[in-house]
């Protein structure tokens, strides 16, 4: 599923799995905005690196980048990141973090890109992401998490939305339908069902929507005709049938749906 995250930020040009976040105009434009790293931040970056956390930094030193998809942080990890004023793409995948661990993101605001996946994050609503108003892109991949968390999702620049393989119900959709700015937004195997779905009516910017494995029916589809600019439909595994395709299709023809 990380292929399918950067697959997603390919597609909106911004990351649930594209391009390094280090690329040669993102360090150039940014490489004159930060510092040396101050005591604090170099101290927290030794801590890490002890651990066995896999961080990348810009020209100036400053950890920009920490992708650790393999179980590399712990709640002690995660207490160091606030030290990282320049951090700005983070991946958690897997490991023993906590709730009580992913709270030290609060104070993480300089993060554009967070994508936490297969840890048990459970109920928790996660107030804290309302303190990260300079989000892109989220992704909550298999962590448990319900439509309380979209509650919390305060982020004007928000464009990219994963809940795949959250218990997340048909109410979470009237949250993610205020997320204005939303260009892709996977809900594969949710509790999604079509009724829900008719809450995402004439979102205007979804470009992609991955409704994968979830109760959709030919009858629920009609509702893709009011967003003028969807282009991709995910829906294998869904009840969404050929004749259903095709009837939508003719009338979006700039539309396509996978069914396969």
């Amino acid at each position: 599923m990380r292929v399918f995250i950067r697959f997603l930020m390919a597609v909106t040009a911004v990351a649930v799995c594209g391009a390094s976040p280090l690329a040669a105009d993102d360090v150039s434009a940014t490489a004159g905005t930060h510092a040396a790293p101050a005591a604090k931040e170099s101290a927290a970056a030794d801590a890490l690196a002890k651990l066995g956390v896999p961080m990348h930094k810009d020209p100036a030193g400053a950890v920009r980048w920490i992708e650790a998809v393999n179980g590399e942080l712990t709640d002690e990890a995660m207490a160091l990141l606030p030290s990282l004023p320049a951090l700005e793409w983070l991946e958690v995948g897997g490991g023993k973090v906590t709730p009580a661990g992913v709270a030290h993101l609060k104070d993480c605001t300089a993060l554009k890109r967070l994508y936490i996946h297969d840890v048990a994050l459970g109920g928790d609503g996660l107030e804290w992401l309302g303190r990260l108003d300079k989000l892109e892109a989220l992704s909550l991949q298999r962590t448990g998490v319900g439509a309380a968390v979209l509650k919390n999702v305060k982020a004007p620049n928000l464009t990219v939305l994963n809940l795949s393989g959250n218990p997340v119900k048909d109410d979470a959709l009237e949250y993610a339908a205020g997320i204005k700015g939303l260009e892709v937004l996977s809900l594969a195997d949710t509790q999604v069902t079509g009724a829900g779905l008719q809450k995402l009516r004439g979102m205007a910017r979804l470009n992609e929507l991955n409704l994968m494995r979830c109760s959709v029916y030919d009858q629920d589809i009609d509702v893709f005709l009011t967003m003028p600019n969807l282009r991709i439909v995910y829906a294998a595994g869904s009840s969404v049938s050929g004749y259903g395709v095709q009837d939508v299709v003719m009338r979006f023809p700039t539309l396509a749906i996978f069914i396969n």
